[in-house]
């Protein structure tokens, strides 16, 4: 197995190419694809292939897209010394056969709209998913809708990936998607990022629990 890298605009990210589907595109009539991402070893736990990779020092988050894996890592740890801790790990996993996921992800996808979603919603969701999701997604990223405040105006949406923490990913929202939100959809009069905030808020969790159990150990 060959694995190819290639860069994104996010320094600290790089995709991992093998060559072999990893999950494929989530509907064959959209250019748009399935992913997942684990932001944390305990979400991690979840595929083993993504356990693997959180044992390397330095990583910091995972993502699978339909032919790449995504690997984001700390900034004071350098790429050529993960490196071949990285291709190994995708390359013992794809070449086991074992599953991505230890157990399929049932989750509704946030691109989906549902009964509930307003009219406004429902073309928030349209757009992103046919006009900005498919070019992040080439970078090795993707975003996901978390609300719409009627009274702000304000979009709510998470960046994941390569995009999560990159510095163009400001510029790449108030030039690129809150701009054509706007222009098609007047009542958004803004877009924010909110995956840091929520991915500190896990870590929050997650160190929590793993104090917890350290005391637990000591009992």
């Amino acid at each position: 197995m060959f694995i190819q890298t290639a860069t994104t605009p996010n320094e600290d990210a790089l995709q991992f190419i093998p060559g072999v589907p990893v999950l494929g595109k989530a509907d064959e009539s959209t250019s748009s694809m399935r992913t997942v991402e684990f932001t944390s070893p305990r979400e991690g736990l979840k595929s083993p292939l993504a356990t693997r990779l959180f044992s390397i020092e330095g990583v910091r988050g995972v993502m699978f897209g339909s032919d790449f894996v995504t690997v984001r890592k700390e900034a004071d740890y350098p790429w050529q010394l993960m490196k071949p801790d990285i291709y190994a790990a995708i390359m013992d996993h794809f070449s086991s056969g074992r599953a991505l996921l230890r157990q399929e992800d049932e989750t509704r996808d946030s691109m989906d709209v549902g009964d509930n979603d307003s009219e406004i919603v429902s073309e928030i969701k349209e757009l992103l998913e046919s006009r900005v999701r498919p070019a992040i997604q080439e970078d090795g990223g993707d975003l996901d809708f978390v609300s719409f405040d009627e009274g702000s105006g304000v979009v709510k949406i998470r960046l994941r990936g390569a995009c999560r923490g990159c510095a163009s990913s400001t510029v790449t929202l108030k030039h690129g998607v809150e701009g054509m939100l706007s222009y098609y959809i007047p009542e958004v009069t803004g877009v924010e990022d909110v995956g840091d905030e929520l991915e500190t808020q896990a870590k929050k969790e997650f160190d929590k629990l793993e104090a917890e159990l350290k005391m637990e150990g000591k009992t």
